[in-house]
């Protein structure tokens, strides 16, 4: 929970409650409850395998849970009937690896989803694009293709082509983690920006820096649960959770 009391008392974007996730006879979560405000910035942290990006992919259901539910906005999207590409318009996501088409320029990688869904309509699609792509400091690309960019810049694009759905909150999945070190920066540096414009964002992630200084509340995930959830000051300065001080020792 954060402790800026606006966000401490905000609207719960996100309700997860007793999710579990098994593939076969391997639980990868188990029986994980937890809330996501308005304007909370997310980091979670944990052990390669210990179930990060099942969780927060699950919150889309791009993983489908094996128990539990999750509500998003006060509807819970695990029942029967929901229309998930609905509730995933308003779910932006950005991946380890960009997802780019290749085939199309950087503009219309941007425009695509909105203008193919209706939520805009194609001029209002591309100044949009135009517009994201000078927040994320690539206005000058916009007709090129994803082929003819560095690894930063596509993921630049690929949080641009997200924010074009104009989402309620942003789910990334390890958004550096494929990048050359060089490149780490420019990506953040947009997250960052994101951050301070009051964006609700969840950010599995190993950039320890990010999740100390960008957090409101900083999560720890190993064998399948959440170990420790507080801000960011207690869990690298006074973590109680005897696993995450390994861990911590061993990354930081």
């Amino acid at each position: 929970m954060s402790d800026n009391p606006a966000i401490a008392n905000g609207e719960v974007l996100i309700r997860v409650e007793n999710l579990c996730k098994s593939f076969g006879d391997h639980v990868v979560l188990n029986d994980i409850s937890m809330e996501i405000r308005k304007g909370e910035v997310i980091s979670v942290i944990g052990p390669s395998g210990c179930g990060k990006s099942t969780f927060i992919r699950s919150l889309n259901l791009l993983e489908e849970p094996t128990g539990g539910s999750i509500f998003f906005e006060g509807e819970d999207i695990t029942e029967r009937g929901v229309d998930i590409r609905k509730v995933r318009e308003k779910i932006g996501m950005v991946f380890q690896q960009f997802n780019l088409f290749d085939n199309m320029t950087v503009k219309k990688n941007i425009m695509l989803a909105p203008s193919k869904l209706g939520v805009l309509t194609r001029p209002e699609a591309e100044k949009k694009a135009i517009e994201l792509l000078e927040m994320v400091g690539l206005s000058d690309k916009a007709d090129q293709y994803p082929a003819q960019l560095s690894g930063g810049q596509k993921q630049r694009v690929a949080i641009a082509r997200s924010l074009a759905m104009n989402p309620d909150v942003m789910l990334f999945d390890e958004p550096t983690s494929a990048l050359d070190p060089e490149m780490v920066g420019e990506v953040l540096n947009i997250m960052k920006e994101l951050a301070k414009k009051g964006m609700t964002m969840v950010v599995v992630t190993h950039e320890m820096g990010f999740a100390r200084e960008v957090s409101t509340r900083a999560i720890f995930i190993d064998e399948g649960n959440i170990q420790e959830d507080n801000t960011p000051e207690v869990v690298f300065t006074n973590p109680k959770n005897e696993r995450l001080r390994e861990f911590l020792k061993s990354v930081l």
